[in-house]
């Protein structure tokens, strides 16, 4: 009886390293640090909002026609509408003649709104909207990007080529 004593203890202890829940990743966008730009001028203030289901920290994927799926393991490390208002607006000072920042409170001349942004079953990444200028103009937006490679961080740059569309649609 003695001799099964360590053998039962070491199965059980095997059986809980293999249990172990894994880490909990954080995740930011590739282009998410504001980067003041070279222009002159007068700036214009972006803000972003997201829909109900993007307002969660975790990253969000698509599982078939009809499901979203939160990671519980995989979460943005920082609210997404800031990441994404620092990465809109390196996009379009990219893009255009126009200086643009983060707003401050009250002061956005250009209001993202944003219903999707996420992986998918179909190996493609999904971003859409609308933008709306401070004049009342509209324009929907949306870009399906393909995502090369498996996992989150594909997923994230996949993600980043479509902001690169949308800004370019926004832009125009």
């Amino acid at each position: 009886m003695k001799t099964r004593f360590p053998a039962a203890l070491a199965t059980i202890l095997l059986l809980a390293a293999c249990g172990s829940t894994p880490a909990t990743r954080y995740y930011q966008l590739p282009d998410s640090a504001f980067r003041l730009p070279e222009k002159t001028g007068g700036t214009t203030g972006i803000k972003v909002v997201l829909s109900d289901a993007l307002q969660s920290r975790s990253l969000l994927y698509q599982t078939d026609a009809h499901t979203l799926s939160f990671a519980q393991k995989n979460l943005w490390a920082e609210p997404l509408s800031n990441a994404l208002e620092r990465a809109l607006a390196n996009k379009l000072n990219a893009q255009g003649s126009l200086k643009y920042q983060p707003a401050q409170a009250g002061e956005a001349a250009l209001t993202v709104y944003l219903d999707r942004f996420q992986g998918t079953y179909r190996g493609e990444t999904e971003i859409s909207g609308y933008a709306r200028w401070k004049n009342g103009a509209e324009i929907p937006v949306r870009a399906t990007t393909p995502q090369q490679g498996d996992g989150y961080p594909a997923m994230l740059e996949s993600l980043n080529g479509g902001l690169d569309s949308i800004a370019r649609q926004i832009a125009r």
